[in-house]
């Protein structure tokens, strides 16, 4: 067994993995999702992975430590891994399988499976709560090396499993049966044209109701309603402990910290710039009470443009049109014109942490640091020099295949969303920039950008850049 890095902070990490049966299903858009017998994103269960405090410790035999990386069976995430990254199946099978077995089977998690969930030390305390979406591409464990610092510094973070087709396999429910889904392309369905990317669309739409059904059980649960304890299933080993540990659990709930990276922080921002989605006539989804917002290299094209604007910026407004009318009604909806009012209080606090890739990307970073400014004094953007969009996730601290430089990016990434979670002083980077972390790395932040340097041609003929920079410098814009 290969463990990854063991998360640094004040607690043990403990995880367990949780479904939520839905009583009805809920279908959206009209796509011929493959494998599926009639057209719409099909959602029949959520699921989830959470993480998040525990005094377990390895002297305990009754607490094992390592929780495997891949999430479903190997054979499917084999195959689900090779079609997400478009290799075909005699590759998949002579060549990549004996990698993906070795690290499927042996690569873990260093946290405690099941184990139970500890309380603060502090009388009356509570734990607060995160709820993290992944990107295309991504799955619950992907951001495993965050979301564990995240719990050790005490937190209690719920990553979402998007079973919307994003992620390269999962084992999802489908009218009686338990079969896979495997990642959809736009180009692998048929819709209805009713915006640039109709699938994204109907994909954030379904994770909206993952969200908001987690966030709702979730809440029930840990305040010992019986009606929905119940209905949460703890799918590893459940137990009368098990089931002890989370009701009526110390968490706060009513101070929500809402964080994804690409895809799954377009998600968060549509969420955030919408009101709930409908269940049916008679039901409806409670708002979410959202303090903190942490949007890492968010993938802001499936929105619709002006925007997305805070919610609480309209709500208020009759006439303004949300994210979510402009999902329902397409690229020809209409937009939100309201003028952006940056002197807004009551907007959610706002962290977003961009690549130097993303930020590179001009017309799209053009785009996120208007949202950014228009979201009030609460926001803050920073880029992270010599950053790719996938140092955000595992995938460059896999053992053996890791760099040190990698390491040194999740910690900074770790290092300020901590950072911005735990503390409400609009300083907050300043007071942290002044502390020893302890590391050996030079943490420099800059408040212009650094000069561009061409490194060569894209296939379309455009000059591909850097910037002249080095790690650990942080630029704020």
């Amino acid at each position: 067994m290969f463990l990854l890095r063991d998360p640094r902070g004040r607690h043990s990490v403990g995880a367990t993995r949780c479904t939520i049966p839905l009583e009805t299903p809920i279908i959206v858009g009209n796509a011929n999702i493959p494998g599926q017998d009639e057209p719409g994103i099909r959602l029949e269960e959520v699921a989830f992975t959470v993480f998040y405090p525990t005094s377990a410790t390895l002297g305990n035999k009754q607490q094992k430590k390592g929780l495997r990386w891949l999430t479903g069976p190997l054979h499917t995430e084999i195959a689900g891994l090779g079609h997400f990254a478009g290799v075909s199946r005699w590759m998949i099978w002579l060549i990549l399988t004996p990698f993906l077995y070795a690290y499927g089977q042996f690569v873990k998690i260093p946290v405690y499976q099941d184990a139970p969930l500890q309380h603060p030390s502090e009388e009356e305390a509570k734990w607060p709560l995160v709820i993290f979406s992944h990107g295309l591409g991504g799955s619950p464990t992907t951001y495993s090396q965050l979301c564990t610092r995240l719990a050790a510094s005490g937190k209690v973070v719920i990553a979402m499993e998007h079973r919307d087709g994003t992620m390269p396999s999962c084992i999802v429910p489908y009218k009686g049966s338990q079969k896979p889904l495997f990642y959809v392309r736009e180009s692998d369905v048929r819709c209805k044209p009713q915006d640039t990317l109709p699938l994204r669309v109907d994909q954030l739409i379904i994770r909206q109701h993952e969200i908001y059904t987690t966030y709702a059980a979730f809440t029930k649960l840990v305040k010992g309603d019986s009606d929905i304890g119940s209905s949460i299933r703890f799918t590893s080993t459940e137990t009368t402990e098990t089931k002890h540990t989370w009701s009526t659990a110390p968490i706060d709930v009513n101070d929500i910290c809402l964080a994804g990276h690409s895809f799954g922080g377009c998600t968060m921002f549509s969420l955030l710039s919408s009101k709930p989605p409908i269940i049916s006539e008679v039901k409806s989804y409670p708002q979410i009470p959202v303090r903190d917002t942490l949007i890492l290299d968010p993938w802001l094209e499936p929105l619709p443009s002006p925007g997305p604007t805070p919610l609480s910026d309209v709500v208020d407004d009759a006439s303004a049109t949300t994210v979510t009318d402009q999902l329902n009604q397409g690229s020809g909806g209409a937009p939100n014109d309201k003028t952006c009012d940056p002197t807004k209080h009551n907007n959610p606090r706002l962290l977003v942490i961009n690549s130097e890739a993303f930020t590179l990307w001009s017309s799209h970073f053009e785009r996120l640091a208007n949202i950014v400014k228009c979201w009030g004094p609460n926001a803050k953007l920073l880029t992270l020099v010599k950053s790719a969009h996938t140092s955000f996730s595992d995938y460059h601290v896999f053992p053996f295949i890791g760099s040190n430089a990698s390491a040194q990016l999740i910690d900074i990434i770790s290092d300020l969303s901590i950072a911005f979670l735990n503390s409400l002083n609009d300083d907050w980077l300043s007071d942290w920039l002044s502390k020893d972390t302890g590391s050996k790395l030079k943490i420099d932040l800059v408040h212009t950008m650094p000069e561009k340097i061409v490194i060569g041609k894209w296939p379309d003929g455009h000059n591909r850049h850097r910037f002249a920079g080095e790690l650990g410098q942080i630029v704020h814009h």
